[in-house]
């Protein structure tokens, strides 16, 4: 057993990150940058990465183009890189606190695991970019624990100087987020001083000198990156909002910093615990998944417990009580200085996504106070144990609700791109998608973007990307400049640019478990469920923009695979159908629906086959159609007029016919005049 204690710690931290993010990985897709990233580098490679790295974190971008080709379209794979790293960087930050507080193996341990399953992130899950993240923060938290190997080992001083040096580098030409973290390592420097260690050429210097000389590498590091960041780099992604604040108003500039520095070090201290205690409602999970919740946040518990048991006897503290404050103010400084990028940026710390990325920056200074102060008072190791137990097992928990979101969304978007591939098989370059914002947290329609290139342009390896997804809510006066036709459109994807015209827009609403739906501006001009901001982009609307034949391409890695027995099938196929006026195909389509027992989520999803019905001489089945759609609420008896207007111009003459429509206005009284409902669509809108 003694012989297994060394590996315990280890093992224990592993656990802890598989308990919280691998028990549904096998489900997981790729969400948010992953797909932009993915799909270009599966399109152009090497160069496209430069490309797109190019005006934001270059250096990082080094990293994807080693990975990316190992990996590839693995999504699993993807997941379990991302464990990997995470476990790695708290290998690294266990390895360097034990050297800091070598006295103190229980609170090293114990603050190592907070940071593993922090409760202020929740984006783990979105493995492709988020496992290039742990691996600059486990070379940075490597090159802290490098740099008290030199001063606790003399011996190999230079050998753990120069791979400190290195990976310190590394951290700060990659990215932001631990930059001014570098700004610690004089403290533990410091600290290890105090407690032992020396440099092996001036042991006879001042603590201050020795400091100061130690630190030598880092801060020539830190001076000379901070020059190429403000002098010869800028980055294209934010703008120091902060630095022009303090040209024009210093004083409320300073005032408004301390208020946000203080804000922000008690929101990653302990606001962020509303994560790890949110009990998740009955809306939120299912029964079934209620008792996995309890049954993880439990088995996180437990293993805190049994971990502390099966240490009991390695895991006593005897470090005197004068030791207690130095993780309390070494985190209170990383809380300091840890959020100046965000600050300078003025982006706000939230507790959900995608602002909750932002906490990284505070996760070290905030575990780091968290655990100094429960190891402030004298307590027994057994009260420490149980005090942490239980928080630690609800932090294990909250990574367990977010993965089922995440599986939901991913789930969401494979259909929604299977739907869309049976309802245009083909699209015409240049084309641009108009949709409501989907019901879904993990996507943006600049994720979607690349996703809809991979499916439909999948060959397409110019620099001249072939479509775009837009929600008009947020691109309307951006890069959508108006809602008006022919008008020209670009986008820069930085590996690529999209031209194409609003000529060939296509409007479509998806709000599961409904089909997704290409808008019909004609019918659908006075449908109040529509997002306000999506009705006004009715006269774009069209579908001169999608091919009837085509050959999407869903690589089942990405879109997993979908059967077309289901009711969104024939719904997709028949609209399709409507839409090229092959009526007989539309009716048997419907047939083949309807024969499976289930039904449409959206009165609109019978319009089709209303219309196939009338245009084959059906009116008997068009009338029963057009009762069950027009019956589900007012508005729909409004829609199912229009439909009927148009039937009465297009479908062929006959005294059927006439008689048909002359029904349906006097039952749907589709000549008195309609007032627009008070409960709309609670959908944001753009200002």
């Amino acid at each position: 057993m003694k012989r297994l204690l060394p590996l315990l710690p280890p093992a224990f931290l592993l656990g802890l990150c598989v308990l919280a993010y691998a028990l549904w990985a096998w489900r997981m897709g790729w969400y948010w940058d992953d797909f932009p990233i993915g799909w270009i580098a599966r399109t152009y490679g090497s160069e496209g990465l430069a490309r797109y790295f190019s005006t934001n974190r270059p250096v990082w971008g080094l990293l994807y183009r080693m990975t990316t080709p190992l990996l590839g379209t693995n999504v699993l794979a993807w997941q379990a890189f991302a464990i990997f790293w995470r476990w790695v960087s708290g290998l690294a930050l266990w390895w360097l606190l034990r050297l800091v507080w070598p006295r103190r193996r229980d609170f090293a341990l114990w603050t190592t695991a907070l940071v593993l399953v922090y409760p202020g992130f929740s984006q783990q899950f979105i493995s492709l970019v988020y496992s290039h993240f742990f691996i600059v923060l486990s070379a940075f938290f490597a090159s802290l624990a490098l740099t008290v190997d030199a001063l606790r080992h003399p011996r190999r001083f230079w050998l753990s100087s120069g791979l400190a040096w290195a990976l310190g580098l590394m951290n700060l030409l990659c990215m932001e987020y631990w930059f001014f973290l570098e700004l610690a390592r004089p403290l533990l420097i410091w600290a290890v001083l105090g407690d032992g260690g020396r440099l092996p050429f001036t042991s006879s210097s001042s603590r201050f000198r020795q400091t100061f000389l130690a630190w030598l590498p880092g801060l020539l590091n830190f001076t000379g990156v901070s020059l190429w960041r403000m002098f010869f780099f800028h980055s294209a992604t934010y703008d120091t909002v902060l630095l022009d604040w303090m040209r024009a108003d210093p004083a409320g500039a300073l005032v408004h910093l301390a208020g946000r520095m203080v804000h922000d070090a008690w929101f990653a201290t302990v606001q962020v615990w509303q994560n790890a205690f949110h009990i998740p409602t009955h809306e939120e999970l299912t029964p079934n998944l209620m008792r996995v919740f309890w049954g993880v946040v439990a088995a996180g518990t437990v293993s805190v417990l049994g971990f502390a048991w099966l240490t009991r006897r390695e895991g006593t503290d005897e470090e005197p009580r004068s030791w207690f404050p130095q993780p309390v103010l070494v985190g209170l400084f990383c809380l300091l200085v840890g959020g100046v990028p965000a600050w300078m940026a003025n982006l706000p710390l939230r507790l959900t996504f995608h602002f909750d990325r932002l906490n990284l920056s505070f996760m070290l200074g905030a575990a780091l106070v968290t655990l100094g102060l429960l190891y402030l008072p004298p307590l027994p190791r057994w009260v420490r144990v149980i005090i942490l137990a239980v928080p630690l097992g609800f932090c294990v928990g909250y990574q367990y609700q977010q993965a089922i979101v995440y599986i939901r969304d991913w789930n969401v978007m494979q259909r929604m791109f299977w739907q869309m591939s049976w309802r245009m098989p083909g699209l015409k370059p240049g084309a641009v998608l108009l949709s409501n914002e989907l019901p879904v947290r993990h996507y943006s329609d600049n994720s979607l973007t690349a996703a809809l290139n991979w499916v439909y342009a999948p060959e397409n390896r110019t620099q001249k990307m072939s479509y775009v997804l837009y929600y008009p809510s947020i691109r309307l006066g951006i890069n959508l400049p108006a809602l008006e036709k022919d008008l020209p459109l670009e986008l820069d994807y930085l590996a690529a640019t999209y031209q194409g015209n609003t000529s060939l827009a296509v409007a479509f609403y998806y709000n599961p478990p409904a089909c997704l739906r290409v808008i019909d501006p004609f019918v659908e001009e006075g449908n109040y469920t529509l997002p306000k901001y999506l009705r006004k982009a009715l006269p774009l609307a069209g579908t001169g923009a999608i091919l009837a034949e085509g050959e999407p391409y869903l690589p089942p890695a990405l879109f997993g695979a979908q059967s077309s027995q289901n009711w969104c099938y024939y719904f997709e196929k028949a609209d399709l159908a409507r839409q090229m006026g092959d009526w007989t195909q539309v009716v048997a389509l419907g047939e083949a629906g309807f024969a499976l027992g289930d039904y449409p989520n959206d009165p609109l999803e019978r319009f089709p086959f209303i219309e196939a019905y009338a245009h084959t001489g059906d009116w008997e089945r068009a009338l029963e159609q057009t009762r069950l759609a027009a019956g589900i609420a007012p508005v729909y008896e409004v829609l199912t007029c229009r439909l009927w207007e148009r039937i009465a111009v297009e479908a062929p003459f006959s005294p059927e016919r006439d008689a048909a429509v002359q029904s349906v206005k006097q039952a749907l009284r589709c000549d008195e005049p309609r007032q627009e409902p008070v409960q709309e669509s609670t959908e944001e809108e753009t200002p």
